[in-house]
């Protein structure tokens, strides 16, 4: 997008709104939806349309019910992997191969359980081969070197190749969700399936943590390919050292994907 980044939007505080970034991200103006219904009217047309449509497939955000409480979610360190990418999108893949993985987050105050809307949300994880994107000839799981701190003080490894899939950022709605779509991650050793994340608000990290998988899931994603081509996995959940029963990703099978969700509470 040319419009608008990451920077951008957090040195905005988060304020400049889910609607402006869509609209960037679309290269079309931001409009406020309206219908028939609110004029008194209703075209023949659509009423025929709205009782034969198909209905919608099943989505990520519809499992954020029983996704967790609005309880904090455990901290936990970025790792060598992270740097801002400034990609704020909803699609992440880039075209990486491996099994199609949709998700959704709603952010919540802890105590009061409310939703909070422009919250910044980061995502960024490995590809089913287990290798981040930005480090050139990197072994799975590795990073680059020391990249000094960007402006909110988040420690960022020194990127060294354009390549960027596998992150991305997006800004809570109104009931402080975002989703994103991606691939279900490989694994690397010492480590367990998982995603990184980070939450900031008015310009501030709040949450920098790590989400995790049920490892029968991940058992049945990793015994096909592209997963299956990378074999030998030596971490289950129970051994990894920053697993937490918290950050375990509330999941479902729609066919060929997985659905992801989870609530994140922050401060």
């Amino acid at each position: 997008m040319a419009e608008l980044d990451r920077r951008s939007i957090l040195a905005a505080g988060g304020l400049i709104g889910l609607g402006a970034v869509l609209a960037a991200c679309s290269g079309q103006p931001s409009r406020t939806a309206t219908s028939s219904a609110s004029t008194g009217t209703a075209s023949p047309s659509a009423s025929a349309a709205s009782t034969s449509a198909t209905p919608p497939p099943p989505s990520p955000v519809d499992l954020l019910d029983g996704a967790g409480t609005c309880t904090l979610t455990p901290e936990t360190i970025a790792g060598p992997t992270w740097f801002d990418a400034h990609a704020v999108r909803t699609d992440i893949r880039d075209g990486r191969p491996g099994t199609a993985l949709d998700l959704a987050f709603r952010v919540e105050r802890t105590g009061a359980c409310t939703p909070v809307p422009d919250a910044v949300v980061d995502l960024w994880q490995c590809d089913a081969q287990g290798i981040y994107s930005g480090f050139a000839r990197a072994a799975p799981g590795q990073g680059g070197g020391a990249g000094g701190v960007d402006e909110y003080g988040d420690k960022e490894s020194a990127a060294t190749t354009p390549e960027r899939f596998l992150r991305g950022t997006q800004v809570t709605d109104a009931g402080g969700v975002v989703r994103f779509a991606t691939v279900y991650p490989g694994w690397y050793p010492t480590r367990t399936a998982h995603l990184h994340l980070k939450v900031h608000l008015d310009g501030a990290t709040v949450l920098t943590g790590q989400l995790f998988f049920d490892d029968a899931v991940t058992d049945g994603v990793y015994a096909a390919d592209p997963y299956a081509q990378h074999a030998g996995r030596d971490t289950r959940n129970d051994r990894d050292p920053f697993f937490s029963p918290a950050a375990l990703l509330h999941l479902a099978p729609d066919g060929a994907r997985w659905l992801g969700a989870l609530v994140l509470g922050v401060p």
